[in-house]
């Protein structure tokens, strides 16, 4: 059985990684939207367990 990828769950990692990123090297503020986008990739993750 072949797995699919869910290409919005790596499309949100990519972006948290990023913000995360910019923590590090321009703002700590960064990190609000770091957070906020590692809550909505759980959430997809969640979703597509029930589906």
């Amino acid at each position: 059985m072949k797995k699919q990828v869910n290409v919005r769950l790596i499309i949100l990692s990519l972006i948290s990684l990023g913000f995360f990123a910019l923590t590090f090297l321009v703002s700590p503020y960064f990190i609000i939207g770091a957070i906020g986008f590692m809550l909505l990739g759980q959430r997809e993750m969640k979703r597509k367990r029930k589906e």
